[in-house]
């Protein structure tokens, strides 16, 4: 529930503008807030008086950990945390969904298939926690949010990693007596069977609307969790057996998180979360969807004797109306479209402090190039990668390496291919052939020259001298490739450990027409899937197919139309796959299956059917950018596909929809038939244009710069 910021809230917190308070409690307080860029958040931040405790500092470190490796599916997403400013925050999605024990009070308890399906989703979650030798300690109704998608367990305050010194005094128990586990009410080690204990007495509750051992004064809670058996009344007969096993007094008694998952849906858990949520809660998930986009509340005027405190935020304009965002929500959850589960992004419609638009800002003229390198840009693939070691550019049948303070190049390696070469943030691998072309390698190149240091990994079963073998990425020194194995005369996607040299997994890919893969691939990992699109301008469509990180097995295929000429990058988050072309679509990760579409009934200008409607997307800060016809840059909610903004005033230009825009601080950088145009945030108005005919550009946002590629020259622009 939305409330005012008092007159003493802070206005803005690290990059975060504050709107309304969330909640409070002992700790600290939270609020809704936002980035510049549109992407909305829950931001937790430790109340002042607190901040100089060292031992709350680390503990409010720990539960960032933690949020991070529950992740975004089982929890709410972790955006940025700044343990050591002055005042500590953790800013997480912001999570459409009632808390469970909001959600049984106004509902009444859930239908026994509710419980199974919210039951096994949470023990999946915990197994996930549990894996990384993180134990929750808190698990409990008003911990858990129900949304659309699924459960989400949130507030790891006092969780803690398996076998680690407790932060509190010896014999003293840390968490909530109504859910404890008997060891924790005992102030022994909560390990991982107290929190299947917890899970089992949350789905007593969420069963029957009571908790497992009754209510009252603490102390008569620990003795009963301890000493009594658990009240199993008014649970469906069919759970008590579980939830019995789940509750024992024995922790090697109880099922692990695998065990119960299986226990509760042996059958899996349904795609769609929504279709086991009685109407009441769907009706909640719905008022709050309404409820983030309202007007956020003015500021608390201070008290006649408060000293002066932040000045009063002006109010913003109102969101949509009650109709569109029940037909955004309830509607589409509903007909289980899912797009209104998990976070709801509170993108506002104006980019001022207080919500609409900026005045529009004067005149400003375009900056003067840093430096210009001499090279020749390719036609495609020309991206300008960033390292810490310095810049790597394709340049002709080379890959140089340029410093980019001074623009000067520092070395060349003989890569033609850029297919042949991935970096993993830092470093730059490449494959390569030995000399007879029988043996397939991938061997890490020097910073310092550029030259192929001894293989990491050889790969005697694939064809070295094949040109069209293709590493796709490299993540956390595991290299992804597509190649083409000796015997049989088969290509496979495979997965193969830098550090071991072991071939983690390979899958058989169907090849082309005429026996071979298309060079045009690319791979990315997000979450526990590899995410790999193929494409081919001869052929005017887009592959994209999923596999898993653990197994290799497909998960899903889809092909889609692409007119013009097919993107060089794979646009993914955590939970879609963003296409553009006629109208933007975002696939779903988990199935494949349609997330959201926008602009296939809008009005795009004149110039929309020369290639196609939409350009290229960019993905910035939980916000989709493309160009859109001729009317210029429009964001998009990356979740919902709904619109953010739109750019103002923009006439006679003929926009490249085939280069991403770039997004900085102030400006949404796009190139045009005139040059680059920098489109202010805040006032959605092109401020300057640098007269170029580049065909790339590429943001360092670590450096501030911006690297375009013309035809013979690369040249940098400082990234505002």
């Amino acid at each position: 529930m939305q409330t005012a910021l008092l007159h003493d809230d802070p206005h803005t917190v690290g990059p975060y503008l504050l709107l309304s308070r969330l909640g409070g409690g002992g700790m600290g307080t939270v609020y809704l807030a936002r980035t510049a860029g549109g992407r909305t958040v829950a931001l937790k931040v430790l109340h002042q008086r607190l901040s100089s405790d060292t031992t709350l500092r680390h503990r409010f470190r720990l539960e960032a950990d933690a949020a991070r490796v529950i992740g975004g599916r089982h929890g709410a997403q972790v955006h940025g945390a700044d343990p050591d400013a002055p005042r500590p925050w953790l800013a997480t999605e912001y999570v459409l969904g009632p808390p469970l024990d909001d959600a049984v009070a106004a509902a009444g308890p859930l239908p026994e298939r509710a419980v199974r399906t919210l039951g096994a989703a949470l023990a999946q979650g915990l197994a996930q926690l549990h894996r990384s030798e993180v134990v929750h300690r808190d698990l409990k109704p008003s911990n858990i949010l129900v949304t659309a998608d699924g459960p989400k367990i949130i507030d790891f305050g006092v969780a803690h990693a398996v076998g680690e010194a407790p932060l509190t005094q010896a014999g003293a128990a840390v968490g909530t007596p109504a859910f404890m586990s008997p060891e924790q009410a005992a102030g022994l080690e909560h390990a991982t069977a107290g929190d299947v204990f917890a899970l089992g007495g949350l789905l007593v509750f969420a069963a029957s609307g009571h908790g497992p051992f009754g209510t009252g004064q603490p102390t008569d809670l620990l003795y009963r969790v301890r000493y009594t058996e658990a009240d199993l009344g008014g649970v469906p007969p069919e759970l008590v057996p579980v939830l019995g096993r789940a509750l024992a007094k024995n922790p090697a008694q109880r099922p692990t998180t695998e065990e119960l998952a299986a226990a509760l849906a042996p059958d899996g858990i349904p795609q769609v979360f929504a279709d086991v949520l009685p109407d009441g809660v769907l009706r909640m998930i719905a008022q709050r969807g309404d409820d983030v986009w309202r007007q956020p509340s003015r500021q608390v005027p201070p008290p006649p004797d408060a000293p002066p405190g932040p000045v009063t935020l002006p109010g913003g304009p109102a969101g949509p109306s009650r109709r569109r965002m029940l037909a955004m929500t309830a509607g589409g959850v509903v007909a289980g479209a899912g797009v209104a589960g998990g976070l709801w992004a509170w993108l506002g419609r104006g980019g001022a402090p207080g919500g609409g638009d900026a005045p529009p800002p004067k005149p400003v003229k375009p900056p003067t190039r840093l430096w210009t390198f001499a090279s020749r840009t390719p036609d495609r693939f020309g991206d300008v990668v960033s390292t810490p070691h310095g810049l790597a550019m394709p340049a002709g049948i080379v890959l140089c390496g340029v410093n980019p303070e001074s623009g000067k190049g520092t070395w060349q390696a003989n890569v033609a291919d850029v297919w042949r070469w991935a970096c993993d943030g830092r470093d730059i691998y490449a494959l390569r052939d030995d000399e007879d072309g029988r043996k397939l390698a991938v061997c890490l190149l020097d910073p310092a020259d550029g030259q192929p240091g001894k293989p990491l990994v050889e790969l005697a079963e694939y064809r070295g001298g094949e040109n069209r073998n293709q590493l796709l990425c490299v993540v956390r020194k595991t290299a992804y490739l597509a190649a083409r194995a000796v015997s049989p005369d088969r290509w496979y996607v495979l997965a193969v450990d830098l550090r071991t040299g072991r071939v983690k997994w390979r899958t058989h890919v169907d090849p082309a027409a005429d026996g071979y893969l298309p060079p045009m691939l690319r791979g990315v990992v997000t979450g526990d899937r590899l995410v790999v699109s193929r494409s081919d301008a001869g052929i005017h469509f887009v592959n994209v197919t999923t596999y898993s990180l653990a197994s290799g097995k497909v998960g899903w295929t889809l092909s889609s139309p692409y007119s013009g000429e097919p993107p060089s990058e794979l646009v993914v988050d955590d939970r879609y796959s963003y296409l553009t072309d006629e109208a933007v679509s975002a696939r779903k990760l988990a199935d494949g299956e349609s997330g959201w579409l926008f602009g296939h009934d809008r009005n795009a200008g004149q110039s929309a059917g020369q290639t196609r409607v939409y350009g290229a997307p960019a993905l910035h800060d939980g916000v989709l950018y493309c160009t859109e016809g001729d009317r210029g840059l429009v964001a998009l909610d990356a979740l919902t596909g709904t619109l953010n903004w739109a750019e103002k005033g923009l006439k006679g230009r003929r926009l490249n929809r085939d280069v991403p825009p770039v997004v900085g601080r102030k400006y949404v950088y796009g190139l045009d038939d005139k040059g680059l145009r920098a489109v202010d945030i805040r006032s959605r108005t092109a401020v300057w244009t640098f007269p170029t005919d580049a065909t790339v550009v590429t943001a360092d946002r670590e450096r501030g710069k911006l690297y375009l590629r013309e035809q013979q020259a690369t040249f940098a622009l400082p990234l505002a």
